[in-house]
């Protein structure tokens, strides 16, 4: 209690002045604050954006969870305060700090950055410096923490690689626990040997030693197990954007949707067990007083026994306001039976991915999806009393024609024909269409992107084409975002100087498109030499060295050049629930997927 009224006195000015403190007061019910001092190992876990999105983040939640749970071991969190904030902290010169303990993040031993979005980054040097921690590697001392990172963008670990000591490949439950029992073990020797023997552990990728190897770094792969995942966790003071209680029913997505880098990143396809879920989801919801729980996956009406799943938990939960929430549904494996599971008497919205509108073009990215199950599961749904729905769509896809963009429309409209000639009122029809980004470890990473004028051109032919759909509403994403985050994701080391000059003129929380500023964008990459434009229209080489060849998912690269030439004929490779694809991932690390049936 008494650290407790220190904090406040001392961080009363800047708690007092700015907007939502409740984001950074920290002891939410549920969370964990283990002894600083009795700790052998101390891990600070730092999401780069707004607390109500970091909190809410399950990748977050498993560590937290797992770190706490060893002896020796202690975590705590930080998320990314808001500007006023930052501008408080340094008006009264008082550093960055933990949440649970309100310790400075300069005394702990690993501050440990989740990776989820490419516009972050400059994000992540700012906290370290708001934290009084070297931006750069080859500043710090042993005096400082050790940076590591992992998530999504790790898979191209080269534009943060000055700024990071340790990327983490692949699933995190062990890797970091493997990375503070040894680190215990070495931590009297200097930052540079302890650096290089942590570099060793398979997984983790140095950008100083591991690149003097010859041989790649192999990314983990995690068997779900039951006492890894967390039943409970810190519930938000204020509303955040999944205030839900989470369970992880699969990891990976055979389907292998060409452009999709978590389904060729998280292979093999693993799902949990029927009777672990059921008594996750049971546990969970009793430790959090939660009435709304998610079941988490890429992909989760793939699970073989989701309708027994959500049919138990049914019964579970009867007579209690205790609701379950699903991701989109695929159109192939629409079910009116789990619809009315998920949604009971409540009619909400049903949400299906078709991604492309014409059959060319679902068959390129290797959708395995016909118009006809699209029609179908849309008809289904109205049918059944969901008067709204949401599709998602990417346009600017490699090979794509403006007549594919017209087949978007128009299957909207039959769509729209279809219900009236079945007395059908209209649906309200959402359509969120974003800009195609390619993405490292995917058959169409080396494709170049649609510039954002070529996309603004796009959006218009959609919007005048569609004007007669009044039951439509189109939502398009930015295409000048989407051209940041092609150039971010495929970035070589001149990216990070991009990185350091526009933390340097004030880029902060970009993630937030209201915080983005395209001249200071642009500007920035002349004076880097860079031409953003010619990045991200540029097409790679199968045959070149790529900047991200140093990590080794498992997938051939011949497989993934395979693909891609299957893809300039419209050819679709089945998925590999179905039958092995030869991707390579099981062969290469002796793995196999786990399907529950």
């Amino acid at each position: 209690m008494s650290d407790l009224i220190n904090f406040l006195e001392e961080y009363s000015p800047v708690l007092y002045n700015c907007e939502r403190p409740s984001r950074y007061i920290g002891g939410e019910f549920l969370a964990i604050k283990k002894d600083f001092n009795k700790a052998d190992v101390k891990v600070l876990m730092a999401f780069p954006d707004k607390y109500e999105i970091g909190i809410s983040n399950f990748g977050h939640k498993i560590l937290y969870h797992i770190i706490n749970n060893h002896e020796k071991m202690l975590a705590d969190r930080i998320y990314a305060p808001e500007k006023d904030f930052c501008e408080l902290l340094e008006k009264y010169n008082k550093p960055l700090y933990s949440l649970d303990l309100k310790k400075p993040l300069n005394s702990f031993d690993f501050i440990g950055f989740a990776l989820q979005y490419e516009m972050s980054y400059t994000t992540i040097l700012k906290m370290l410096d708001m934290g009084k921690i070297p931006v750069l590697s080859k500043d710090r001392t042993k005096d400082n923490p050790i940076i590591f990172a992992g998530g999504p963008c790790a898979y191209n670990p080269i534009p943060l690689s000055k700024f990071v000591d340790l990327f983490l490949i692949g699933d995190g439950e062990e890797i970091v626990i493997e990375i503070g029992e040894l680190y215990n073990k070495i931590k009297d020797k200097d930052r540079e040997e302890i650096l290089e023997k942590l570099s060793e552990i398979e997984g983790v990728y140095s950008p100083v030693y591991s690149s003097k190897r010859e041989k790649s770094v192999k990314k983990r792969i995690f068997n779900l197990k039951y006492e890894a995942h967390p039943v409970k966790s810190p519930i938000p003071h204020s509303q955040s954007v999944h205030d839900r209680a989470t369970v992880e029913i699969r990891r990976g997505c055979g389907r292998l949707c060409r452009f999709c880098q978590s389904a060729h990143t998280n292979l093999p396809v693993r799902e949990r067990k029927k009777e672990d879920i059921v008594a996750l989801v049971k546990d969970y919801v009793k430790n959090t007083g939660y009435d709304e729980y998610s079941l988490l996956s890429l992909s989760s009406n793939d699970h073989g026994k989701i309708e027994e799943i959500i049919e138990e938990l049914n019964i579970h939960f009867k007579d209690t306001d205790v609701s379950v929430s699903l991701p989109s549904q695929r159109a192939d494996k629409f079910s009116v039976k789990l619809g009315q599971l998920i949604h009971g008497a409540r009619k909400g919205s049903v949400t299906i991915a078709p991604e492309a509108g014409s059959q060319r073009m679902r068959d390129i990215i290797n959708k395995n999806l016909s118009e006809e199950q699209i029609i179908s599961a849309t008809l289904a749904s109205i049918e059944n009393g969901w008067d709204r729905i949401k599709f998602y769509f990417i346009i600017g896809l490699p090979f794509e024609e403006y007549s594919d963009l017209d087949a978007l429309v128009e299957l909207l409209d039959k769509i729209n024909r279809t219900c009236k000639e079945r007395g059908f009122k209209l649906p309200k029809i959402t359509c969120s269409i974003s800009t195609f980004v390619p993405k490292p470890f995917t058959p169409f990473g080396i494709c170049a992107q649609n510039l954002p004028s070529e996309i603004k051109e796009k959006i218009a032919h959609i919007r005048n084409k569609g004007a007669h759909l009044k039951n439509v509403k189109f939502n398009f994403h930015n295409p000048i975002i989407s051209q940041f985050e092609a150039f971010l994701t495929r970035g070589d080391e001149q990216v990070g100087d991009f990185i350091y000059k526009m933390y340097k003129n004030g880029s902060y929380l970009e993630s937030w498109e209201e915080n983005v500023t395209y001249d200071n964008f642009y500007n920035t990459a002349k004076e880097c030499g860079i031409d953003i434009n010619k990045e991200t229209a540029r097409t790679f080489s199968y045959d070149e060295t790529l900047p991200w060849d140093m990590i080794d998912t498992g997938i051939n690269k011949e497989w993934l050049e395979n693909e891609y030439e299957r893809a300039k004929k419209a050819q679709t490779t089945v998925p590999c629930d179905v039958k092995c694809s030869n991707c390579g991932v099981c062969t290469n690390f002796n793995t196999r997927k786990v399907l529950d049936k």
